[in-house]
């Protein structure tokens, strides 16, 4: 086993042993308050969720400075804000369209990037269904299983909407609960006896991860212990595919400037908000809107990243 595969293989070992904890834990003590849930969502996402999208300027240096040399900084820094704007700008125009956006933005994203870290994964159509299968469980896993509470944390992003408006279109979803566990566990019954044990198992613990544990720490635990470091591991391997000990290294170095920025960049958009609704509202609405305004350009990223190694393969 090369040194790449073997964090990756103690990555999913770590990450599944904190997902059982976190559910057992769940499950015998009392369920935090929402301020505490909204704390650490923000400061989990800003230490393990943020750095692993900010080396996106490496990406865009590999696809830019080809084409216009020493200033594909200034390119790349402008197109990416411009797209991080136009979501922002979408948020505060039509704020149910960006919301619907970011989720179908999100679930397919977190599908390719699970199927594409998984080398025994099918190709061809197969590889489809997997990646949306698997991108579901975070995004539409809360909405079926837990639609009241998901409810009220989408109002916190539809200015205008109260929380009981927003449930009464997602709690009659709630019938789809059992149609898409029973479709997860036939997929982890089908994984499993095709020898992808590995994979079984994380979509088992993923599953009742979001059964079981509250929507904001749902999915605190899929995007900051299972996606961010994979994908962290994925670009760390690209830095140094002949140390991934050093891939770590140059990838920290390379992620601490700009997660910083956007962590200030966070706390000054949270405190503003703060004028016109409570905290917690506040904090919510900053990371998810945040995360969706940084989603687009690291997705389209990613998109060109796959399609040139695709077309350097053939």
């Amino acid at each position: 086993m090369t040194g790449a595969a073997a964090l990756r293989a103690t990555h999913a070992r770590a990450a599944l042993g904190v997902t059982v904890a976190a559910v057992a834990i769940a499950t015998l003590l009392p369920a935090p308050g929402a301020a505490a849930k909204a704390a650490v969502l923000a400061a989990l996402v800003a230490v393990l969720g943020l750095p692993h999208g900010a080396v996106d300027h490496l990406e865009g240096q590999t696809l830019l400075a080809p084409r216009v040399g020493r200033a594909w900084w200034l390119v790349f820094g402008a197109l990416y804000v411009a797209a991080a704007t136009v979501v922002v700008a979408a948020w505060l125009l039509w704020p149910p369209g960006l919301l619907v956006g970011f989720l179908l933005l999100a679930a397919g994203h977190f599908g390719a990037e699970d199927v594409a870290a998984d080398p025994a994964a099918p190709r061809g159509p197969l590889r489809v269904l997997e990646a949306g299968l698997r991108g579901a469980i975070p995004v539409l896993g809360p909405v079926l299983f837990h639609p009241e509470r998901t409810g009220e944390l989408f109002a916190y992003l539809l200015p205008g909407s109260s929380a009981a408006g927003v449930q009464a279109v997602l709690v009659p979803l709630a019938w789809g609960a059992p149609v898409f566990a029973g479709a997860l566990a036939a997929f982890a019954v089908i994984a499993w006896a095709s020898g992808r044990r590995g994979t079984a198992v994380e979509v088992l613990a993923l599953t009742v991860a979001v059964g079981v544990l509250p929507p904001l720490l749902a999915f605190v635990v899929y995007f900051c212990l299972w996606h961010a470091p994979r994908h962290t591991l994925t670009v760390a391997a690209r830095l140094s595919p002949a140390d991934a000990r050093r891939g770590l290294i140059r990838f920290a170095r390379a992620a601490w400037p700009l997660t910083l920025v956007t962590i200030a960049a966070g706390t000054l958009a949270w405190w503003g908000l703060t004028g016109a609704v409570n905290a917690v509202p506040a904090a919510i609405a900053t990371v998810f809107v945040g995360l969706a305004a940084l989603t687009v350009p690291h997705v389209v990223l990613a998109a060109l990243h796959a399609r040139s190694h695709i077309a350097t393969a053939t």
